[in-house]
């Protein structure tokens, strides 16, 4: 029995229909204790309770965490609580019981001052959600059996950010995208495969998941705006200098396959 823990996210929902489609057996976790039941365990990881876990799993998925950047930088420590603490005991208590731990990271372990960083590169995070990562990484490479799956920008069709720009676009508001933050774009379809292969192999290591390009959020967003039929004189050049972020991101975000 396979068991994704944050069924409720993203990934989490796309992988869980991908493997229902497919007749795989698996458990996916929930947040809601009143939504709980045998086949949703209740694991929260901001207050976790390892005696919920009363069930062996073959295979854990972690694909919960806290993985907006201001959030994190706001508060280092509730976030570090949750994306390492408790991750962390949750990942060692199921290795204990033999499972299998893929844990999902990112591209952000690293600066971003080149493209393409391989699996080896020196990792240099530049906010504190990519700190944080980064540490759980180290502490998992410690488990038996793993896989570490570091992934770049997943574009799925309920991506806040591209919800925003269909719906100013298709009212004929022009929208501004940045021209100096890049995104390497993968299809969520594409992760669920690639975490599907690594469950069938169960082979330790760290691993790569990326588009094979860097792109400018607003040359995204000008292809994204001819691909609706909308004029990309709609979509205005704008610079992340000018937000005031309370976090640093790299510059590049691409990741090379080895």
């Amino acid at each position: 029995m396979h068991l994704i823990v944050g069924g409720n996210s993203v990934i989490g929902k796309a992988l869980g229909n991908y493997w229902e489609k497919n007749n795989i057996d698996f458990h996916s976790s929930t947040r809601n204790l009143g939504l709980s039941s045998k086949t949703k365990p209740f694991i929260d990881l901001e207050n976790l309770d390892l005696a919920n876990l009363d069930y062996f799993y073959d295979v854990v998925i972690l694909c919960a965490a806290v993985s907006k950047l201001d959030e994190c930088e706001k508060h280092p420590n509730r976030t570090r609580s949750i994306n390492v603490v408790n991750t962390f005991k949750l990942a060692k208590q199921l290795s204990k019981s033999g499972a299998f731990v893929l844990f999902l990271s990112t591209n952000q372990v690293f600066d971003g001052n080149t493209p393409f960083r391989k699996l080896n590169d020196k990792k240099n995070p530049v906010n504190e959600y990519g700190n944080q990562k980064s540490e759980t990484e180290d502490l998992i490479t410690g488990l038996e059996n793993y896989s570490i799956l570091r992934l770049t920008k997943v574009i799925h069709p309920k991506l806040p950010l591209f919800k925003q720009w269909y719906d100013d676009l298709n009212n004929g508001r022009e929208i501004k995208a940045f021209i100096d933050m890049t995104l390497s774009p993968i299809d969520i379809n594409i992760v669920v495969l690639k975490i599907d292969d690594l469950v069938r192999k169960r082979i330790n290591g760290i691993y790569h998941c990326s588009c094979d390009v860097d792109i400018s959020y607003y040359d995204y967003a000008v292809n994204f705006a001819q691909q609706y039929g909308f004029s990309k004189d709609l979509v205005l050049k704008d610079s992340y200098k000018n937000k005031n972020f309370p976090f640093a991101t790299p510059k590049f975000t691409s990741l090379s396959p080895s």
